[in-house]
């Protein structure tokens, strides 16, 4: 039985995909892997303990339950094995390896406890070990193939992960974008600044496997503009077990196989830039899908058609260059591209199918078009409702996704769901972080009138809690994570314009808890503990002893997009529940580096790419202003022992009559399932669980 998720692989109802681990994905079902950290200056005094050991870590799976428990053992130098527990591993996903020798190559293998198959293997070179190194390198391809000039460089930037060749591993796709020096001035990529006309290309994308294997290169051609509007989807949308890429095209695009999109209008142009500004306003415009393990062209379509500057609500095209390409699951089975064009004003969203190598449009939403939402407000009223991101979840609990845009919700079918009419803003949260509360929230941030910020009710939009300002503001950041273990539930502040400033925390129903968050950017869970860190351009914080836990840019790193400081991406990538961070060297050219946790963690939770919520935000991570990884149920510092979150919407052992199974059961591939053995099922519209 084969269970395909977007990103991922089920194997005999085991997550297979592997990120680190480069070993067949049927002998390393749990994707075991290890990590150590020598360097003293990377981490505070307290934390010094946990140095130059090696941890192994492996998945929890949601078919898991507390009786579920592990061996390891351990060879070193090819030994023989050595059972390194006393008595099984349960109610954890990690073990610290106390008596390895550094100088030596250890290999670990990992069965389920009392049984002989083997389930995860990794093995750790000496040379890593020695050097106490918590981060696998990637270098980057040289681009002296696409530009030869000294002045122009191509910077790593956002990055998503997907198993591109189907081989149950991940693979990396970066997005480099044109960088270039002109009188001493560097103009980086992310600001809104012209591409110079003499270089073709502004934007490359490149496909890494993780053993540093480069796959292929994609370079946009002249007419994808510089800045966030370059937004990219991994998934398998077709259900073939392999991932594809989304991504916006253009004349002048050139594939992984060569191919090229020459002339489609016959104007005798390929190049619609014009000298002196940032912002394209003609020529053709497109969407294509991408093979993962090649890089080629699959399919193509028209992008949300740009029209005049002044149907999007100003005359340089600014507006109508606010840029999305998403992804999204419409169906409750594949999942679908998500295209978005404007936010500031009139806003256009489509889902795009891409089955049997054919793109079929499955929805339109058009906030200037007639009609009206669910909520009886017309589309007007939806208009200028979108963020710089957006989110994705099931927000009424009907099974399919719905498009959190901001201050306005459309529902899965493409009709507005309903609008909260708070306008534009920045910063944009989907998850769960009232667990007395039913359904997920939504935390945002705005950039027009009197509301700073705004915890909502993510089903019907309704107002939760609002902090209001005595004057219009524009408060550009806000922040939601549970950070502070006496204080139920999350916690949420945001950057206080009136003081130009980080404000206070507030507890999940708005009472001012007195003291500040050390940044307003992004949180992690990293150190083992279940409140989440504060993860700022090259440092991770703990908040409530305010301690530095990791102080990354002693690894040669830095973070992307200018003052937004963040990773390339980051997110549970092995599957252990703590989150991984993959960066750039410092001149954002050389290499990635995609560094995992050397903590232990007493606690245990299903690999969180299994939680949809999690998925869709790790996923959609690189759309327009990155956001940070949420779960779509509670995971904090205050959940009860033996608690299981994230069973919430699932149910157990549950299994309907043979009739009904035959016609209502399938797998996560999207398959009909007869007779369900043990797994994860959608049957009856309903995520069932059969141990």
């Amino acid at each position: 039985m084969r269970i395909q998720f977007l990103t991922k692989t089920i194997l005999t109802g085991c997550l297979s995909c592997g990120i680190f681990v480069l070993v067949h994905a049927q002998t390393n079902t749990r994707m075991l892997w290890g990590s150590i950290n020598g360097t003293d200056n990377a981490t505070a005094a307290a934390y010094k303990s946990y140095n130059n050991t090696i941890l192994l870590s492996w998945r929890m799976l949601p078919t898991d339950n507390a009786q579920t428990s592990f061996d390891l053992y351990r060879s070193t130098n090819g030994g023989s094995e050595k059972k390194l527990n006393d008595k099984p591993i349960q109610g954890k996903t990690n073990f610290q390896d106390t008596s390895a020798d550094l100088s030596k190559t250890n290999s670990y293998r990992l069965t389920l406890s009392g049984s002989k198959e083997t389930i995860g293997t990794y093995t750790m070179a000496a040379a890593q070990a020695k050097s106490g190194l918590p981060y696998v390198e990637i270098p980057l391809r040289a681009t002296d193939d696409v530009c030869k000039l000294d002045t122009i460089w191509y910077e790593a930037n956002d990055a998503s992960v997907g198993d591109l060749d189907g081989d149950g591993m991940p693979e990396i796709v970066i997005k480099r974008l044109l960088t270039h020096g002109k009188n001493g001035e560097v103009y980086e990529g992310t600001a809104a600044t012209e591409s110079p006309s003499h270089v073709r290309h502004t934007v490359l994308y490149e496909a890494y496997k993780l053993d540093g294997t480069f796959l292929w290169r994609i370079c946009s051609g002249p007419n994808i503009m510089l800045g966030n509007s370059s937004s990219f989807a991994i998934a398998d949308f077709n259900g073939d077990g392999y991932c594809e890429m989304a991504i916006k095209t253009g004349e002048g695009t050139v594939f992984g196989d060569g191919q090229a999109i020459g002339d489609t209008d016959g104007d005798g142009i390929t190049d619609y830039r014009e000298k002196g500004k940032h912002y394209i306003g003609k020529g053709p415009e497109f969407f294509s899908i991408i093979d993962g393990k090649t890089g080629k062209e699959l399919a193509r379509a028209d992008f949300i058609t740009r029209g005049a500057s002044e149907d999007w609500g100003d005359d340089y095209f600014k507006r109508a260059s606010s840029l999305r390409v998403a992804v999204a699951n419409f169906d409750g089975q594949h999942p679908s591209v998500l295209l978005g064009r404007g936010v500031y004003a009139r806003s256009v969203l489509e889902a795009w199918d891409y089955r049997d190598g054919k793109l079929s449009r499955r929805w339109h939403f058009d906030s200037a078009a007639e009609g009206t939402g669910k909520d009886g407000k017309k589309n007007s009223r939806y208009a200028g409702q979108g963020f710089h991101s957006l989110s994705v979840g099931d927000v009424d609990n009907d099974g399919f996704d719905e498009v959190v845009y901001g201050s306005m919700t459309i529902d899965h079918d493409g009709q507005g769901l309903y609008t909260s009419e708070y306008g534009h803003g920045d910063a944009l949260h989907l998850g769960k972080f009232d667990p007395s509360r039913d359904g997920l929230q939504i935390f945002s941030c705005q950039e027009f009138g009197k509301t700073a910020a705004v915890l909502r009710d993510a089903r019907d939009g309704s107002t939760l809690w609002s902090a209001e300002t005595p004057e219009d503001n524009d408060t550009g950041r806000g922040m939601i994570a549970d950070i502070d273990p006496t204080s139920p539930g999350c916690e949420f502040w945001w950057y206080d314009t009136t003081i130009n400033a980080t404000g206070t925390a507030h507890s999940i129903d708005g009472k001012d808890l007195g003291f500040t968050p050390t940044s307003c950017n992004m949180a992690i869970w990293f150190d083992g503990g279940l409140s989440r860190q504060l993860y700022n351009q090259t440092s991770i914080h703990r908040q409530h002893d305010n301690s530095r836990i990791f102080t990354i840019y002693r690894y040669d790193v830095t973070h992307i997009n200018g003052t937004k400081g963040n990773p390339s991406w980051y997110g549970d990538m092995l599957g252990d529940w703590r989150e991984e961070i993959i960066l750039p060297d410092a001149t954002r050219t050389k290499n990635l580096k995609v560094f995992s946790t050397w903590y232990p963690s007493d606690y245990s939770f299903p690999w969180l790419m299994t939680d949809h919520v999690y998925e869709m935000s790790a996923l959609n991570q690189n759309v327009g202003y990155n956001m940070p990884t949420q779960t779509g149920y509670y995971l904090g510092s205050d959940l009860k022992p033996g608690e299981e979150p994230w069973v919430s919407g699932i149910e157990h052992d549950t299994l309907v009559s043979k009739s009904k199974t035959e016609n209502s059961c399938y797998n996560l591939h999207g398959q009909r399932v007869s007779h369900p053995t043990k797994g994860l099922y959608i049957i009856n519209g309903k995520k069932i669980i059969i141990r």
